[in-house]
């Protein structure tokens, strides 16, 4: 059970989360953790909302790819509630399983596209080694230009921050979810 209640449009919140649950419905339709417990903190779920649905749908990254960025985030994060809806959402934008598989069980990047490769490599690099790489930054900006590397550097770190707010508020995934496998 997560520590707080998502907040709604009722008079048992401030005035501020309830305007910021409002745009956060009007804008996406539903309202999706960590987005949502964020709205306590009034317009900075608001505007976390909206960065989300930006880097999500409005860059130069295509679906599949940007799924992928996002998994590889979730994975170094170890959040499962992040993991199976996202996987769910990689498969159907075209991800392939096995990339998916190798980002689940840090396995080799061996027998992956080379785009599946480097952005996988660029996450683990970026969210669990001490730097990236001259060589890894380079081929990042080289294959997806200053623009694109800047959105991949930017969708992975806002899932580690959602990360984040999801573990304080012990936001679980469902038992019968996607788990992460074990590390």
């Amino acid at each position: 059970m997560p520590r707080l209640p998502i907040p709604s449009d009722t008079e048992a919140f401030t005035e501020e989360t309830r305007a910021a649950v409002r745009h956060i419905l009007e804008t996406r339709k539903s309202m999706p953790p960590p987005s949502s417990y964020l709205t306590y903190g009034g317009q900075a779920g608001a505007r976390l909302s909206d960065l989300v649905e930006h880097l999500r749908y409005h860059t130069s990254l295509s679906d599949a790819e940007s799924e992928l960025a996002i998994c590889t985030a979730a994975r170094a994060a170890n959040a499962d509630f992040i993991w199976g809806a996202h996987v769910r959402l990689g498969l159907q934008a075209g991800t392939r399983k096995e990339a998916i598989h190798i980002v689940d069980t840090y396995g080799p990047l061996d027998g992956l596209t080379a785009d599946e490769a480097l952005i996988i490599r660029f996450g683990r690099e970026l969210l669990e080694a001490p730097q990236v790489s001259d060589e890894t930054f380079a081929a990042v900006r080289e294959r997806y230009g200053e623009n694109g590397l800047l959105e991949l550097t930017a969708t992975m770190s806002v899932y580690i921050m959602n990360a984040a707010i999801l573990r304080v508020m012990d936001h679980r995934a469902a038992p019968d979810a996607r788990h992460l496998t074990p590390r």
